[in-house]
């Protein structure tokens, strides 16, 4: 394996960009492409042909910079090597307006550093450092006294220089994230779905491809990072158009819930979709249907506990209401009972399960949260007028006797 292809490996493997930093041109590229700010004066061409003029065979520098950023520089083959960016933990915004007072006179808004560093992946130093050892090692450059030299940037200070042109193109691009994030806000508000859901990929996209064109470093950790921040944006969209702050947190709250338990950047993107739809649906009938923030949290609950039982006193003690006054104002608004509503949802979700599995009738019953298979069919033909199998049968879906 050749030293670029090893490069390209380790970074596909780990998404820790791995740059071989051979001469002057690529030097600048690599200063042009990380250094966010002027803080960061290691960045800049002459720093850091400075700095790689000082590795040695059997060095390993471990930098640390002023914004929590950290690289591996070291030497393969007479070749200057850069493994890096990444970083060391997750920040909240406390911990960055932190990290910005340690700093003294930086001043930078934490939604933008938030932004730069959400590519990089997160690992910790000695698991990149062990990487690195491989590495060298599998190119036949292994040796058991490697040096690793920390170099800490974070104590030194603001370069004299007051020059802020390497800020001003990202900070055009950060005015246009803006700009993509209120079109996502409005669509919301408006409960328009499909211009919502096009705007969030925009915005996704966007985002993930800023600071690096492969998307190179975006760790679960990152879209986990990301969907808190889009969850935020979401909600204050969802409150301007007037759904009620105790759905709302119970809405974000379940989706944080999805987000934790994801196992992978796809089912966290999926979850952004669900999300949304979820929001403009609740405010479409909001502004259509006209109701009320008792009956749009009622229909919510059913909408997403329908296979579980589910009855008006329990509804009802949940929305801290009496069952009667729930019952007449969900009849006011809806023109049904609450228990017709959540029927009507249950054949509805039936409806589909029948169309689109191979499911028995007895198990769609169950899936729906009615455990009484001959209560279900008589729903069932009350709600269609014909009988589950039936219905399966004029839908083309047909099984061997028993399994249906």
């Amino acid at each position: 394996m050749t030293l670029p292809e090893a490069c390209s490996f380790l970074q596909d493997l780990t998404q820790v960009p791995a740059a071989l930093l051979s001469g002057a041109r690529q030097q600048a590229l690599f200063c042009a492409t990380y250094q966010f700010h002027p803080v960061q004066n290691y960045l800049t061409p002459d720093a850091l042909e400075s700095l790689l003029a000082h590795l040695s065979p059997g060095r390993i520098v471990h930098l640390t910079d002023p914004l929590g950023i950290h690289f591996i520089f070291t030497q393969a083959d007479q070749v200057p090597l850069a493994l890096g960016p990444f970083c060391t933990e997750l920040l909240t915004v406390a911990d960055c307006h932190a990290l910005f007072r340690g700093l003294g006179s930086l001043r930078l808004p934490v939604t933008d550093y938030l932004a730069y560093r959400s590519p990089f992946p997160v690992m910790e130093e000695r698991q990149v450092l062990h990487l690195t050892r491989c590495l060298l090692k599998n190119l036949g450059l292994g040796r058991e006294d490697w040096e690793v030299r920390d170099l800490n940037c974070q104590d030194h200070g603001l370069p004299d220089s007051g020059d802020q042109e390497t800020l001003r193109p990202y900070s055009e691009l950060v005015t246009e994230r803006y700009a993509a994030e209120q079109r996502l806000m409005e669509n919301i508000r408006l409960g328009n779905r499909f211009a919502a859901i096009a705007n969030w990929r925009d915005l996704h996209n966007y985002v993930a491809y800023t600071r690096n064109p492969k998307n190179i470093g975006y760790t679960i950790e990152n879209a986990r990072t990301s969907a808190a921040i889009t969850r935020t944006v979401i909600r204050m969209a969802a409150m301007k158009a007037g759904i009620p702050a105790v759905l709302n947190d119970k809405i974000s709250g379940e989706s944080a819930s999805i987000i934790r338990n994801a196992s992978t950047i796809e089912e966290i993107n999926k979850e952004h979709e669900r999300l949304i739809s979820e929001y403009c649906q609740i405010i479409y009938d909001r502004r259509t249907k006209g109701y009320s923030s008792l009956i749009l949290s009622a229909v919510y609950h059913m909408e997403r506990h329908y296979s579980q039982c589910i009855t008006v006193a329990a509804l009802a003690r949940e929305l801290d209401v009496s069952p009667n006054y729930l019952t007449s104002r969900f009849h006011a608004e809806t023109g049904l009972t609450p228990t017709a509503y959540l029927a009507r949802i249950r054949m509805g979700q039936a409806a589909w399960k029948l169309a689109n599995t191979r499911l028995s009738i007895h198990q769609v019953s169950e899936q729906v949260g009615i455990l009484d298979s001959n209560y279900f069919v008589k729903l069932f033909k009350k709600e269609f007028g014909e009988t589950p199998s039936r219905y399966r049968e004029r839908m083309g879906i047909c099984f061997a006797p028993g399994t249906g």
